[in-house]
C-alpha cells in the first residue's frame, strides 16, 4: 500500500525521491543500512550542471527517516 493506504496493485504509489533543482531523473536504488549513517537511500542520478552524458552520471546517498511512519529523505 501507498502512504495514503491504497493498494499499489490498483494505482496508489508514494514518491520517496524524484527530479528537483539539479538533481535529474534518480532511479536505480537501493536501501541499506549503513553502520555510521543509519538507513539511507542510495541511488543514480543526471547532474544537470555537469551533463548527460552515460560517463557522467553521479551517485547520491541519503539518510531516510521513518518517525512519520513513511519513508522520508533527509
Amino acid at each position: 500500500v501507498d502512504k495514503s493506504g491504497q493498494s499499489c496493485l490498483e494505482g496508489g504509489g508514494t514518491t520517496v525521491l524524484e527530479s528537483h533543482g539539479w538533481v535529474y531523473g534518480p532511479g536505480g536504488q537501493g536501501v541499506f543500512e549503513d553502520p555510521e549513517l543509519g538507513i539511507v537511500l542510495y541511488y543514480h542520478y543526471v547532474d544537470a550542471r555537469i551533463g548527460f552524458s552515460d560517463g557522467e552520471k553521479q551517485f547520491g546517498v541519503n539518510r531516510l527517516d521513518f518517525s512519520s511512519g513513511w519513508p522520508c529523505l533527509l
